[in-house]
């Protein structure tokens, strides 16, 4: 997929989507980036999607609507009506084809869902027939994905989930625990004869419901980031193309949100295409960045100055691998009274003359107002 054209599905008035390596969604709530994140998802893996529902004793019983709420989750039933126009690459998308097909075909698409703390219970993934019928498909995929993972032995025998060697740079490892972790281990532990994950912060063993809420946060999305970057010497998933990530930072502290971003550089050096989701100026600002230095065709110092690194040989590759090769695009999903509009802001040019380029489709609004409003003061009182 190489680029994706909308036309009235839900609140989406309008979107022409032509994607990058790195391609971010920004916009406030409810303006739909959910929804276009879970369709492309659909639209690549239908076939293992309708297989994966089936499979688990599902059936909407070859009703659409009930497919659309089963899959995007309660109260959506109406979201791809007959005013809705899907094109992928000039060729129209029709639902009922989709649904038609169910061959068994590995999924190419790896989601990480904003709702991702909800699938740890008590430590540990969630089942993906343990979730209600109105959860989101990829809600519960996503954890299904997870507990498979934990099964297949990961933080077994003895040794830490988090930090664990094989499986992150050790410069990659290092900016997580100083930024999320602060020296605390995460470990697997069995308590009356169940398996839960759990903080080891200087000996003193914590349950998964006492962690802050960043560590929370961050942790279904850690596991997700080991499953797309195995231990062995295989760079990626060999199936995998895309990697849709929605709100890289709930719950982060800006530093922590450049540790996380880091590994996102690292999936695109390995191959991955990603799409974010983000309400975060500091992936705008590093995005902007890296556009920048692309642009001035600049040394990969620069890069390793932005994310506070020492230069190595294996984050100098990385960053040399996406200033040279990766292509960044952002598209900001603007409400106006008639509907949703996805525009391109990929040039992020903080003094364009269009507001929506140079605020980040208004993650910078409130710091220009802010100083509009002190430089006003002072002016005044001078």
């Amino acid at each position: 997929m190489k680029r994706l054209q909308i036309e009235n599905l839900g609140q989406i008035k309008n979107a022409d989507i032509e994607f990058g390596d790195l391609t971010l969604f920004v916009g406030p709530q409810a303006t739909g980036k959910s929804i276009v994140s879970q369709l492309i998802k659909l639209l690549i893996d239908h076939e293992d999607i309708v297989y994966s529902i089936r499979k688990n004793g599902y059936d909407w019983g070859g009703n659409s609507i009930n497919f659309m709420e089963f899959y995007f989750g309660e109260g959506m039933r109406h979201l791809w009506d007959e005013s809705t126009e899907i094109v992928v690459d000039s060729a129209s998308i029709k639902l009922a084809d989709i649904l038609e097909r169910n061959n068994r075909v590995k999924e190419k698409l790896f989601f990480v869902p904003a709702q991702r703390v909800l699938i740890l219970e008590n430590g540990w993934p969630k089942p993906f027939t343990s979730f209600e019928v109105g959860d989101p498909y990829v809600v519960r995929n996503f954890s299904e994905h997870l507990r498979l993972l934990m099964q297949q032995g990961l933080g077994s025998k003895g040794s830490a989930i988090f930090p664990q060697v094989g499986r992150l740079k050790k410069e990659l490892r290092d900016a997580l625990d100083e930024s999320i972790f602060h020296g605390a281990q995460v470990e697997l532990n069995t308590t009356g004869m169940r398996k839960r994950i759990q903080l080891n912060m200087n000996g003193d063993l914590l349950p998964f419901m006492t962690w802050s809420a960043g560590q929370r946060e961050f942790m279904p999305l850690l596991l997700g980031l080991y499953w797309l970057m195995p231990a062995s010497r295989a760079s990626k998933k060999s199936d995998i193309d895309w990697v849709i990530i929605e709100e890289l930072e709930m719950g982060l502290h800006p530093q922590a949100i450049l540790s996380v971003f880091l590994i996102c550089l690292e999936l695109l050096h390995r191959g991955y295409r990603l799409i974010i989701s983000t309400h975060s100026p500091v992936l705008l600002e590093a995005a902007w960045a890296i556009r920048s230095l692309q642009e001035e065709k600049a040394d990969v110092k620069y890069l390793n100055s932005l994310f506070r690194l020492k230069s190595s040989p294996g984050i100098d590759k990385i960053f040399e691998n996406i200033l040279e090769n990766k292509e960044i695009k952002t598209y900001y999903f603007d409400r106006q009274p008639e509907g949703v509009f996805a525009r391109n802001i990929s040039s992020l040019d903080p003094v364009d003359a269009d507001t929506s380029v140079a605020n980040w489709g208004g993650l910078t609004s409130f710091s220009s107002q802010a100083s509009d409003v002190i430089s006003q003061m002072m002016q005044e009182k001078s």
